[in-house]
């Protein structure tokens, strides 16, 4: 092949790969919402109203979590710990979503103004979700709440 049709060919596999990828990453771009706002749905009706039916319906059966404690609990054990929280208010901030195939990451940071028993006062946690994308919908498979080090707070990295 010489250099002109080689160039040529290079340039057509270019473009063809990138028209491609733009109506992926708009897909992505949607999924990337709808997941942050499933999180904020979960958190919300969890904290605030003590209700674990988004939960339930969301998560998968082998959900996990690893709870503002470091106890881990499974979807059930999640769902009867709604009791346990009582919170006045609360702020999901700094989220991130990435992908890989049909799995997703979503990060970010929550600032509650509430307590759980047999904690107390929760101070800001950094959380982790994963989830996966099954018959067409988004489940969660896992979540971790990791409350931020005082320093970390005092510094403002957390």
């Amino acid at each position: 092949m010489n250099k002109p049709t080689l160039a040529a060919a290079a340039t057509t596999v270019l473009l063809i790969f990138t028209s491609a990828a733009q109506p992926a990453q708009a897909g992505r771009d949607d999924d990337a919402e709808m997941i942050k706002q499933l999180n904020r749905e979960i958190i919300e009706a969890l904290m605030l109203e003590n209700d674990p039916a988004p939960l339930q319906k969301a998560a998968l059966d082998q959900y996990l979590v690893i709870a503002p404690g470091g106890r881990v609990e499974t979807k059930a054990q999640a769902v009867a710990g709604a009791d346990a929280l009582d919170v006045a208010g609360m702020e999901i901030s700094n989220e991130q979503v990435i992908f890989q195939g049909d799995a997703a990451v979503i990060v970010g940071k929550l600032d509650i103004d509430g307590a759980m028993q047999p904690m107390g006062k929760l101070p800001p946690m950094k959380f982790m979700a994963t989830l996966v994308k099954t018959d067409g919908e988004w489940r969660a498979l896992s979540r971790s709440m990791t409350p931020c080090a005082p320093v970390a707070v005092e510094r403002g990295v957390c």
